[in-house]
C-alpha cells in the first residue's frame, strides 16, 4: 500500500528569524490542520511556563504576507530543497521540517519547574490505584477483564450480551457493499469488497453463539487469558483492509476502517466468542472489545493469574522507551530468545534481582497456548516504577521518544494515532485514559466552548488550561496543550499532538503531516492559507486533568462496544 507521509526524527528549525528573550532561538512551527479526525490534538496557570516556554515570535509568521500571496512567498522564499511540495492527486506534504520540534525548546530544562510535580503524590497513588483496578482489580466494581464480579454485572448478563451480538450484527452489516446505504468499502488493489466476502466473514464470526440463547452466560476463568503480542484489534475478525475510496481527500492507506486499536503485550483479556475457524478471538480488554488474531493471547489459569496480578500490585513498571525488545534467555543456554517488543506505554510487573538487577516480567505461549512467565533486565531509561512522578522533565522525555514517530490510524503498524499518543504519554504516571478522544475528556474537568468563536476559545484555552495538564478534543482529534507563547504581541497555544493532515474548508485535499508533532493554535496558517483552523472546528472541549479519578473504579463502565467518532471523513 505504500508508505505513510511521516513526520521523521529531529526535523530542522525555521528558516525565518525567530527571536526570543533568552538566549536560545526557538523557531515555530505553523499549526497543522487536521483533515482526518483521528479512532481509532498573559497565562493564569503559566508560573513555570514563562520559563520554560520564553517569549517568542513565530517562524513563518512573523510578518506574514496577504492571503493571496502567503503561500506563494512562504514557500518560495526558502532554499530549493524546502521548496513547495509536490501535489499527486488530492494529497500534499505539509512542510513540518520548517517547524521547531525541540522538545527541549518548549519544556525547558533551565525553568525552575521543570522537576515539580504537576500532581501530588497523592493525587498520582489514587490515579494508579484506578489503572491497576482496571487491569487486575478484584472489587466488585472493578473493571478487569479477569475479574468475574465484574464481568457478571457488565458484559455476562443479559443486558450486556444482547449489546454484543448487536454491535457485532451492526458491523458486520456495515461492511457489506451489496445492502442498500451502504458506504462501499475497497480492499487490496483498490477492488470493492463483494457480498461474498462480507458473507465469509459473517459466517467465521459464528454470530449464533451470542444469540438471545446465550444471553445468560456464566463467567468461565478457563476464558481469560493475557496478549503476548502486539494484538491489533479489528472490528471484523480479518486481516483485509477496508478502505472508502482513496479519491476522496483523506481516505485510502493508512485508514483502513476495520483496525480499531491494539493490546499491547501483558494485557489481560476475557474471550467472549472464538470464530469458527478458531483464528480469531472476541476480547473483552480493559479499553475495549474487538476482535483478535488467536496467536496473540495465550491462555491463564488460577496460578498464573494470582502470582501476575501480585506481582503487578506490588510493582508496577511502565515502558518509556519506543519499542524495547522483550527477550529472555532459557535455562542452559546464553543466547536470548527475541519474543516481541513493548511499545511506550506498556505496562509490565518489575522485580529486583538478587543482584540489583530491575528485571521486567513478560508472558509467552507454550505449545498449548498456556502464558508462562519470562523476565528480562531493562534499565531505567526503558521502564520505569508507576507511578512515574509526572513533573514537565519526565513528560518531555516520554514526548522526545515519540516525537517524529508515523502517525498510524487505529494503530495501524503498531504506530499511534491521536488519542493513542496521548494514552501513551500519561500511561507511566498511572493516567489511565479512555481509547477513544471524545471519552478521554473524562479524565479531568471540561469546559464545552462549541458555541464560541475561535478567539474565545483561545482565550478561555489560556486562562482555564493548565500546561501538560490538559487535553484539547476538536472533531474527533484530540491534543496537549503546552502552554501560550507570544507572537507579534497575541498570545499563542502550544500542543502536542499526533496528527493525520490539514484540509481546506471543501474537504478536496490533504496537506499530510502524518506524525507526532509540536504545533502552535492558530486562526490561520501561513504555509497554507485556505487550510482550516483547528480551534475553528465545529466542537472545541479543553479538559483539566487534575487530582479526582474520574474513571474511579466505583464509576467504572464496561469497555466501549462501538465507538467510532474518530472516522476521518
Amino acid at each position: 500500500m505504500g508508505a505513510i507521509l511521516a513526520a521523521r526524527g529531529v526535523i530542522l528549525r525555521a528558516t525565518s528569524a525567530v527571536f526570543a528573550t533568552s538566549a536560545i532561538a526557538a523557531p515555530l512551527a505553523p499549526p497543522i490542520k487536521q483533515g482526518d479526525v483521528c479512532a481509532t490534538r498573559g497565562h493564569r496557570h503559566g508560573a513555570w511556563l514563562t520559563t520554560l516556554l520564553p517569549l517568542v515570535v513565530l517562524a513563518a509568521c512573523a510578518s506574514a504576507p496577504e492571503p493571496h500571496q502567503a503561500s506563494e512567498v512562504s514557500l518560495a522564499s526558502r532554499p530549493a530543497a524546502l521548496a513547495a511540495p509536490t501535489t499527486r492527486d488530492n494529497i500534499e506534504r505539509f512542510p513540518i521540517e520548517h517547524y521547531d520540534q525541540n522538545v527541549d525548546h518548549w519544556i525547558r530544562p533551565d525553568a525552575p519547574g521543570y522537576d515539580q510535580p504537576l500532581l501530588s503524590a497523592q493525587a498520582q497513588t489514587r490515579q494508579l490505584d484506578a489503572f491497576r483496578a482496571r487491569y487486575f482489580g478484584t472489587a466488585a466494581h472493578d473493571p478487569s477483564p479477569w475479574n468475574g464480579a465484574w464481568l457478571a454485572t457488565s458484559l455476562l448478563n443479559a443486558a450486556g450480551a444482547q449489546e454484543v451480538a448487536a454491535t457485532q450484527g451492526r458491523r458486520v452489516r456495515r461492511f457489506d457493499n451489496g445492502r442498500p446505504g451502504v458506504r462501499k468499502t475497497y480492499g487490496a488493489n483498490f477492488q470493492p469488497h463483494t457480498s461474498a466476502w462480507n458473507r465469509a466473514i459473517e459466517t467465521n464470526m459464528a454470530l449464533a453463539q451470542l444469540d438471545a440463547d446465550h444471553a445468560n452466560w456464566r463467567y468461565d476463568p478457563r476464558r481469560r487469558g493475557i496478549t503476548v503480542d502486539n494484538a491489533l484489534v479489528r472490528l471484523l475478525p480479518t486481516h483485509d483492509p477496508a478502505f472508502y475510496d482513496f479519491h476522496e481527500a483523506g481516505q485510502g492507506y493508512p485508514f483502513d476502517v476495520l483496525q480499531d486499536s491494539v493490546l499491547r503485550p501483558g494485557t489481560p483479556v476475557y474471550t467472549l466468542a472464538r470464530s469458527a475457524d478458531g483464528a480469531w478471538l472476541l476480547v473483552c480488554s480493559p479499553d475495549l472489545v474487538g476482535w483478535v488474531d488467536a496467536r496473540t493471547v495465550a491462555s491463564v489459569d488460577e496460578r498464573f493469574v494470582a502470582t501476575w496480578r501480585n506481582a503487578a500490585q506490588r510493582n508496577l513498571g511502565a515502558i518509556v522507551r519506543a519499542n524495547v525488545p522483550l527477550a529472555d534467555t532459557a535455562p542452559g543456554t546464553s543466547s536470548a530468545v527475541y519474543r516481541t517488543f513493548a511499545p511506550i506505554g506498556t505496562v509490565l510487573p518489575i522485580m529486583r534481582a538478587h543482584d540489583g538487577r530491575q528485571l521486567t516480567m513478560f508472558p509467552v505461549a507454550d505449545r498449548e497456548r498456556r502464558a508462562q512467565i519470562r523476565v528480562t533486565a531493562l534499565d531505567a531509561s526503558s521502564v520505569v516504577p508507576m507511578p512515574w512522578t509526572l513533573t514537565p522533565r519526565h513528560m518531555a522525555q516520554v514526548m522526545k521518544q515519540q516525537i517524529g514517530r508515523p502517525y498510524g490510524w487505529g494503530n495501524t503498524l503498531v504506530y499511534n494515532d491521536c488519542s493513542a499518543e496521548t494514552r501513551s504519554l500519561f500511561a507511566p504516571f498511572g493516567v489511565w485514559l479512555p481509547r477513544h478522544s471524545s471519552d478521554q475528556l473524562n479524565a479531568g474537568q471540561r469546559t464545552d466552548l462549541r458555541a464560541a468563536d475561535i478567539d474565545t476559545r483561545l482565550r478561555t484555552l489560556a486562562e482555564r488550561g493548565r500546561p501538560l495538564m490538559t487535553l484539547i478534543h476538536i472533531n474527533g482529534h484530540i491534543m496537549l496543550y503546552l502552554g501560550n507563547v507570544e507572537r507579534n504581541g497575541v498570545s499563542v497555544p502550544m500542543t502536542y499532538q499526533n496528527v493525520w493532515g490539514l484540509s481546506p474548508a471543501d474537504n478536496s485535499r490533504r496537506n499530510v503531516i502524518g506524525g507526532s508533532v509540536i504545533l502552535p493554535l492558530l486562526k490561520t496558517y501561513p504555509e497554507d492559507p485556505e487550510a482550516r483552523s483547528l480551534a475553528g472546528k465545529p466542537l472545541f472541549e479543553i479538559s483539566v486533568i487534575g487530582g479526582d479519578v474520574a474513571h474511579a473504579p466505583g464509576a467504572a463502565s464496561a469497555p466501549n462496544l462501538n465507538s467510532q467518532e474518530e472516522m476521518p471523513q
